[in-house]
């Protein structure tokens, strides 16, 4: 199998990104091997009545990457994480992924459909050479399960069941649970979206990242709260606040404007949650 479309259109330009992203990773975590998982392509087009017949440039950014890390690094893997996001940054932003090298085996050895995709159609872009596996089975023939479809089924319910009553807390004047509730119904959301998807389960409430994983999955995520928008940014941090905050903080406040704007977005999470599952589950 052969990794995106982009990691071909444009070899060229990404592997110059790519050598210099690794060389910040190792220095940063010095791990056992790294996979790009996908990127993103931008093109800009400028003109103007002196500039007219501007072509357009392209750029990347972006970058998606799984990290395997050796069974003696100190730390938590979350704090792996963003020990390289945050090594990276300097030349371009990167969403890390980490795991022990030792769980990414077993899973390789069990057939976990995620690391078999991983394997057979990521872009290993590191290998330290420590980690003689032989993998013989492939991802290609591999079908959504029926536990699967119903964990999926569950999460909808649950991401709708949470959507619902942030709007009876709102009609109630309960701005500060109807928040929480929200948090919860996106978390779901995402949770399920990226499972459905990859069959990874990640494990944080992290609204931020949970979009940046699922952008992994649906082209559609990233315009939901978009990064170059101020009023997004404001309206997700309010988003991503409202899971300690609302329930631990006496000075987080909301008001029925901004619920109702996030409200919409969050319906838009659900909307693509409802395609992808039929993508996944009708084929």
């Amino acid at each position: 199998m052969r990794p995106f479309s982009i990691y071909y259109l444009s070899q060229g330009a990404l592997t110059f990104f790519q050598q210099k992203l690794v060389a910040l990773i190792i220095e940063a975590a010095n791990p056992e091997m790294i996979f790009l998982l996908g990127a993103s392509l931008y093109r800009r087009r400028s003109e103007s009545i002196f500039n007219e017949p501007a072509p357009s440039s392209t750029y990347f950014s972006d970058c998606f990457f799984l990290v395997l890390m050796k069974e003696t690094i100190p730390g938590g893997l979350h704090e792996w994480q963003s020990k390289i996001e945050e090594c990276c940054k300097s030349l371009m932003p990167v969403t890390a992924l980490v795991l022990r090298a030792e769980t990414f085996g077993q899973w390789l050895k069990s057939g976990h459909p995620f690391a078999l995709k991983v394997w057979h159609s990521g872009a290993k872009i590191h290998d330290s050479g420590n980690l003689p596996w032989n993998v013989q089975s492939d991802s290609s023939d591999l079908l959504p399960n029926r536990a699967l479809k119903h964990s999926f089924t569950q999460g909808l319910e649950m991401a709708e069941g949470f959507l619902a009553g942030s709007e009876l807390c709102r009609l109630r004047n309960q701005n500060t649970i109807a928040a929480f509730m929200l948090h919860q119904s996106a978390e779901q959301a995402l949770i399920t979206l990226i499972k459905s998807a990859t069959e990874y389960h990640p494990n944080t409430h992290n609204i931020e990242r949970l979009l940046r994983y699922a952008g992994l999955v649906s082209y559609r995520i990233p315009d939901v709260f978009s990064q170059g928008n101020e009023q997004d940014r404001r309206l997700l941090s309010l988003l991503q606040k409202a899971y300690i905050d609302s329930r631990y903080n006496k000075n987080y406040k909301i008001c029925n404007d901004d619920l109702l704007h996030l409200m919409g977005k969050i319906r838009h999470l659900h909307d693509i949650l409802l395609k992808t599952g039929e993508n996944i589950f009708n084929t």
